[in-house]
């Protein structure tokens, strides 16, 4: 109890008091001062209205002797309670502010994440693009050189073919020509020579 307060004297005053009071409740019920009988409810049950003898007043100064003494320590006691509850409300506001801007950190660097992964990506799918264009490019030129390496080489042969054609053609002509001179008898041989010095 609060050392400061004169609840202690109050207190033995309110107990005097209702030592009093029950002292003299039953001169009062002999007299009939706030005795207003019983009221019958049937069943072997009735409401008792003699306000002494039901003891009405000794338990109202008894209730209002401990609300006065256990008042400041209530009151005390609730105040603890409230500054504990404000407290943790406090602790649960900080918390949740917390918690809030870790949220705010977390989508953040989820979306420099996404951000990065999608110029991953697009590096990636450049590179496939220019690596891709770089091989077709390459196959082209390969296949240009070598189709055009085997039309020259087709060209060659045919220039090669075409040359031993020619060659064996002209051999096989002066040769059958020669033959031919040689079996022609004198009388064609004169007339042949004669024909050459006309022409000449």
């Amino acid at each position: 109890l609060p050392s400061g307060r004169p609840a202690p004297q109050v207190g033995s005053a309110a107990v005097a008091t209702a030592a009093a009071l029950g002292s003299a409740a039953p001169a009062f019920a002999e007299e009939g001062f706030l005795n207003f009988g019983k009221v019958e409810l049937g069943g072997g049950f009735a409401l008792n209205l003699d306000i002494p003898e039901t003891g009405v007043i000794n338990i109202i100064v008894l209730l209002g002797g401990l609300l006065y003494l256990l008042g400041p320590l209530l009151s005390e006691s609730m105040a603890g309670r409230e500054k504990e509850i404000q407290t943790d409300i406090d602790d649960a506001i900080a918390k949740y502010s917390e918690a809030s801007g870790r949220l705010a950190e977390a989508e953040k660097a989820k979306a420099q994440a996404d951000s990065v992964i999608a110029e991953i990506n697009a590096s990636i799918e450049k590179d496939q693009k220019e690596f891709k264009a770089s091989v077709e490019a390459t196959t082209k030129a390969t296949l240009d050189r070598q189709a055009a390496s085997a039309e020259s080489g087709l060209k060659e042969l045919e220039a090669n073919a075409a040359s031993r054609v020619e060659a064996y053609i002209q051999s096989e002509a002066v040769s059958r020509g020669l033959k031919e001179l040689a079996s022609i008898k004198d009388a064609q041989k004169a007339k042949f020579m004669d024909q050459a010095i006309a022409a000449l």
